[in-house]
């Protein structure tokens, strides 16, 4: 985690993230949804595999899959991003020798490894959505729901650490 502690590695990712964000929910996301890219994410959340199939019926199979790349750069970036920010965190505040901290690191590689789970779920999803099991469908999208409560943790682990104090 050492190589990720550097001002520069979190401001690259950073940089990178927010780049990723806005091509994934402001330019793939409505070309694969062909409206203003909700149903991308409300897919990811709800859970039921016959509402699932009534929400992608206008989509395009193959646009999808020309498209989900992006998301799987994008859980990239921002895994990179959250890990680099915390690690520089704990260097900066000279407490690398606390582990207790590191918990917010792997949360946020959890969260990465997460997205990338529900990306390849929904592609098996898209390939052949009848066959697709139920239960499967329900496991994609509880998935989904671990993965965005790993956000709000990272943001209280990168608040925390902030407001630690030098040592």
């Amino acid at each position: 985690m050492q190589i990720l502690a550097s001002k520069k590695i979190v401001l690259i990712s950073m940089i990178t993230t927010v780049c990723m964000f806005i091509l994934v929910m402001f330019i793939a996301n409505p070309i694969i949804d062909t409206k203003n890219g909700i149903d991308v994410i409300l897919l990811q959340l709800i859970f039921d595999k016959h509402k699932a199939i009534e929400l992608v019926s206008h989509w395009d199979v193959a646009v999808f899959n020309k498209w989900i790349i992006t998301d799987y750069l994008y859980a990239l970036s921002y895994t990179v991003f959250f890990v680099s920010l915390l690690s520089w965190l704990i260097k900066v505040k000279g407490i690398s020798k606390t582990n207790r901290y590191h918990f917010f690191m792997y949360i946020a590689m959890l969260a990465g490894l997460l997205d990338w789970v529900e990306n390849s779920l929904e592609l098996w999803f898209l390939y052949d959505m009848h066959a697709f099991s139920a239960t499967l469908f329900w496991v994609h999208s509880f998935v989904a729901s671990i993965k965005w409560l790993c956000l709000p943790i990272m943001i209280f682990g990168i608040v925390k650490l902030y407001r630690v104090k030098n040592a």
